[in-house]
């Protein structure tokens, strides 16, 4: 259970698109006043390369796999409503080096990708992997540049992840810290309950694609 609860933690790999970012106040140009954004993330479902993530994770003669997000909504209270478009992201797939290796079932000329601890190691480098993100809100439109990302649990529980980052534009508030909260909550494909907590790295499971729970979140503050 421990194990699994720290794989879940962890399992920020997963590809997300430019659904949404939020901004620490921080130093702006010529004196503006930070943004002070909350907006709710809805609409999202993560597509994970065919046919999905599972415990072992599945092989191909490709050195990259490609995962889709759909385009998000954002209800920003009083600052209004804004969108993000959804991504294409394509990340680097496992080499095998020999029979079941580096895991079991792999075989020279082949590569494993969305296998459980893969998918559960890369908390720390899934910034790079949406090195910029875009929205908009109520008309303007903001851009920023990622510089980190780590795993989280959300306040409904689920396990999540955020990307932090620094905003490029509108030029008034750039350099404004950057944040964006994903929460990874319902899940389909073969074997699954609903629910992408009690499915992750389960026997006989095929995680295909996960909505962002409600609480997922964008804040500029």
């Amino acid at each position: 259970m421990i194990r699994k609860m720290l794989l879940i933690a962890s399992a920020i790999a997963v590809p997300l698109g430019a659904t949404a970012v939020s901004a620490v106040a921080g130093p702006s140009i010529a004196g503006a006043t930070p943004l002070a954004i909350t907006c709710h993330i809805s609409g999202v479902t993560i597509n994970f390369a065919t046919p999905g993530i599972s415990q072992g994770g599945s092989f191909t003669s490709s050195p990259t796999s490609t995962s889709t997000t759909t385009a998000s909504t954002l209800a920003c209270g009083s600052a209004g409503s804004g969108t993000s478009a959804g991504n294409t992201l394509v990340k680097d797939n496992t080499q095998c080096t020999g029979t079941n290796a580096p895991v079991t079932g792999c075989s020279v000329g082949q590569y494993n990708y969305d296998s459980a601890s893969a998918f559960a190691g890369g908390a720390t480098t899934l910034w790079t992997q949406l090195p910029k993100m875009k929205f908009k809100i109520n008309g303007v439109t903001y851009k920023s540049k990622s510089t980190s990302s780590s795993s989280t649990f959300c306040t409904g529980g689920e396990p999540g992840f955020t990307i932090k980052g620094k905003l490029t534009s509108p030029a008034a508030h750039a350099n404004e810290p950057a944040k964006l909260t994903a929460c990874l909550g319902h899940d389909t494909g073969p074997g699954t309950t609903g629910s992408f907590a009690a499915d992750f790295n389960q026997p006989g499971v095929t995680i295909a694609t996960v909505d962002l729970a409600s609480d997922s979140k964008a804040k500029i503050q």
